[in-house]
């Protein structure tokens, strides 16, 4: 059975809430599944929207241990 989880040094992520993993040089972004919907309806006519928030960001610079995490488990899935 897989871990369901990735540890982090300060955060421990549901992988089951990644939408999906940007790789770009010498950083991450982990976009996540926004659950979190609004909208207006009036008389049958309206819109919903949902709010995207901001990826996470795993920079190599920055966070050197969460990047090398990120990259072991990465790897792994190849």
């Amino acid at each position: 059975m897989s871990n369901q989880f990735i540890k982090f040094s300060s955060l421990i992520l549901n992988i089951a809430k990644i939408s999906h993993i940007e790789i770009q040089p010498n950083k991450y972004l982990i976009h996540i599944i926004d659950n979190k919907v609004d909208g207006f309806f009036l008389f049958s006519s309206g819109y919903i929207t949902s709010n995207k928030d901001k990826p996470m960001e795993i920079c190599k610079e920055t966070y050197p241990t969460d990047y090398h995490i990120l990259t072991k488990w990465i790897d792994k899935i190849n």
